[in-house]
């Protein structure tokens, strides 16, 4: 049977009105609101409000109300069971491209194992497309490297990530301790415009004196051509060390050392406040209590 939470939920939606609600379940208005207030505690979530005096349905309402009718058509199961290994979910995850690249296919494929039934739709963009697409709700959640309005979104640590320089091992700027100046006779390969990885580098650069109007920069939307390119000795490129690991070790690239410090970087998992499906997937999949274990 469907919990009378959510039963109370439905029926507030469809009269948006608590006083025709309780009429049509045959309770008092005031046990009505407790019903919504105990739901609205316990997901964390406003599903209602009123606006010029009129009871409206929130955002997170609208979403909470899609997945308790279908679950309502579909049998009338548990909430619960809704989220669980035994009932197929489906989930939309972006990605930004070096953590879908690189760094996101242990984590996942330890979740499809331990819930076979899930449907997991995988987007691999920069982080500009996936703030658009998640502020549009066409996906649920996204692991992102790039910055991101923290009020906007719930969010938490996925990993730390080092930035390194990487050049061809017969590029001589691999040889010894470099400085930042010497880059200025190098060319720099960058990241697309929107790219996390491509402001996170403008930003090291600009903080050591250098601007790209300055610098003989090329942009490449491709994390693969990118190191093809600096392989080949056609320029140098900052990447997350992950990336590289296996050219490192096999001497296709060369790690470039420089005095001043380089970041490490923090990519983060997020997704919208009053997204409830979201809620229940990270309580029922441990997501946060797997990653650091596969990661680190």
């Amino acid at each position: 049977m469907l919990d009378y939470h959510y039963l109370t939920f439905l029926t507030v939606c469809d009269t948006l009105s608590y006083t025709e609600a309780a009429k049509v379940l045959n309770l008092t208005q005031p046990a009505v609101s407790k019903h919504i207030a105990q739901l609205q505690e316990e997901l964390g979530l406003t599903l209602f409000e009123y606006k010029q005096k009129r009871l409206s349905i929130t955002s997170a309402g609208q979403y909470l109300y899609k997945l308790v009718s279908k679950m309502k058509k579909e049998g009338e199961v548990g909430l619960s069971s809704l989220f669980s290994d035994e009932y197929p979910l489906e989930i939309n995850v972006g990605c930004t491209f070096t953590i879908g690249n690189y760094l996101i296919s242990r984590p996942f494929a330890q979740l499809l194992l331990r819930f076979p039934n899930t449907r997991l739709n995988l987007q691999v963009e920069n982080t500009r497309n996936l703030l658009h697409d998640l502020n549009l709700d066409r996906l649920d959640c996204g692991f992102v490297e790039g910055d991101f309005d923290r009020r906007a979104f719930q969010h938490r640590l996925f990993r730390k990530e080092p930035l390194i320089c990487v050049c061809s091992p017969e590029n001589p700027l691999g040889e010894g301790i470099a400085n930042f100046q010497q880059l200025q006779n190098q060319r720099i390969i960058l990241r697309e415009p929107g790219s996390g990885l491509g402001n996170l580098v403008n930003q090291v650069l600009q903080s050591n004196g250098l601007f790209d109007h300055h610098l003989n920069c090329m942009h490449i939307g491709n994390y693969q051509v990118m190191k093809d390119f600096v392989v080949n000795d056609l320029g140098v490129a900052f990447l997350y060390a992950s990336s590289v690991e296996e050219e490192l070790a096999n001497g296709d690239l060369r790690q470039v050392y420089f005095k001043e410090a380089l970041p490490v970087h923090e990519m983060f998992f997020i997704y919208r406040r009053e997204n409830p499906a979201v809620e229940q997937i990270i309580r029922n999949f441990d997501l946060f209590e797997m990653l650091p274990d596969l990661l680190d």
